[in-house]
């Protein structure tokens, strides 16, 4: 029996992409990845949840997470935001399947595919799944975005930065990585990976919402994250209150974060 709070509709038969296929077949142990037994993930992805959710005021409001992966947005919004209504998509059922929402609230798939009961939002993110979108889906998704968000909501999306040393690095390692390494890992897995520039992210949002807020996030290279994990985090903390005009704070950064706004109607 459908959720009360969901209309349920048939999504469009696509096939699934690399992207979803390699969620699916990881997505076992994709939860632990970021807990303390692995301190550098554990560092970038909470600064990543900080820096998205920061000044944010979400108690009672609707939320969308596309991309929502095994729901680590939703265990860090919940504690703080009492009432808050979060809705879950992704692309990778095996993903969704580990993730604490409730089952009713998730929703397999693209989010523009779905039509939710809750038809506007007061605050979407999509955070780090741009990376594997191409720019078809992506067009698709902030349009969605766009047409979704409520006026004086916000929207929260991440990039990875194409002018950061640590892309140059793992472009570099790809080839020996693909060669040598695991397939439980995205660069040695063989899906398609995409980068922006500040200019590109820009001009992708800006014919859809309204930019209030560009900065940078995960100050790291690879390796050394991995490697020097203790070091590597003491350093980042040291980038992060660096300019972001700063050309060092730009080259040391892995992400792009970018806060928008609806734009308003003339």
């Amino acid at each position: 029996m459908p959720h009360p709070s969901v209309t349920m509709e048939k999504v469009p038969d696509r096939p699934a992409s690399d992207a979803a296929r390699f969620f699916d077949r990881t997505s076992g142990n994709y939860r632990e990845k970021y807990t303390r037994s692995s301190p550098f993930h554990h560092y970038y992805f909470n600064e990543r949840l900080d820096k998205a959710t920061r000044g944010l005021e979400l108690s009672d409001k609707n939320v969308l997470d596309i991309g929502s992966g095994t729901g680590n947005l939703y265990d860090h919004l919940l504690p703080r935001f009492p009432g808050v209504r979060f809705f879950a998509t992704d692309v990778s059922a095996g993903m969704l399947s580990q993730s604490l929402v409730p089952e009713a609230d998730r929703f397999v798939g693209s989010a523009y595919d779905h039509q939710f009961a809750q038809r506007t939002f007061d605050a979407v993110f999509m955070l780090g799944v741009t990376t594997y979108m191409d720019a078809a889906e992506l067009e698709r998704n902030l349009a969605f975005i766009a047409r979704s968000l409520n006026l004086g909501g916000q929207a929260i999306i991440t990039f990875t930065h194409s002018g950061g040393l640590d892309t140059w690095m793992r472009w570099l390692l790809k080839l020996p990585l693909r060669l040598f390494g695991s397939r439980d890992k995205v660069l040695s897995s063989g899906v398609r990976t995409r980068t922006y520039g500040v200019d590109e992210a820009n001009k992708a949002l800006a014919s859809h919402l309204k930019i209030d807020r560009l900065e940078f996030h995960n100050h790291t290279v690879f390796p050394f994250g991995l490697l020097l994990p203790g070091l590597s985090i003491a350093l980042a903390h040291r980038i992060d209150r660096l300019s972001t005009t700063n050309p060092l704070h730009r080259l040391l950064s892995s992400d792009i974060i970018v806060r928008c706004s609806a734009k308003r109607l003339l």
